[in-house]
């Protein structure tokens, strides 16, 4: 069963999004990032590339054939069968299947559409009796 973290009152979702995938990686969990469409995927990669001059975070998309080797998958879309410690959803909508996820990890920023599907996915895990975990990221 896998555990629901909320990041609430995110200012940059995006800037936030690249940090927590750094984070991830630099605790070495694999990450899977869940993105709306392919404009969202290529930015998302721009940005993990330009986090700072002298880091980086490897990543590469799923269907890619280096991606066995790499730490952080990119997606549009979240194949049924497979298994992974943890996803990033920046994605419109709930992953089909939460159960192959250890942890999912939802970012809400501070616009009222961010906090409206917030509310109904944070409903849609509490109704089925996922671990939820909450980080205020306003003092950032």
């Amino acid at each position: 069963m896998p555990r629901i973290d909320f990041y609430t009152n995110v200012a940059d979702p995006q800037a936030f999004a690249c940090r927590l995938a750094q984070t991830v990686f630099r605790k070495g969990e694999r990450l899977l990032v869940w993105l709306a469409d392919e404009g969202q995927l290529a930015g998302f990669s721009a940005r993990l590339w330009s986090i700072a001059d002298i880091q980086f975070v490897p990543h590469c998309e799923l269907e890619a054939g280096e991606a066995p080797e790499t730490p952080i998958w990119l997606t549009t879309r979240l194949p049924a069968e497979l298994e992974h410690p943890v996803l990033l959803n920046l994605g419109p909508e709930l992953p089909a299947h939460p159960e192959h996820f250890a942890r999912i990890l939802e970012i809400v920023g501070c616009d009222e559409a961010s906090l409206a599907t917030a509310r109904e996915r944070f409903r849609f895990y509490r109704a089925a009796a996922y671990e939820i975990e909450h980080h205020d990221m306003s003092h950032l």
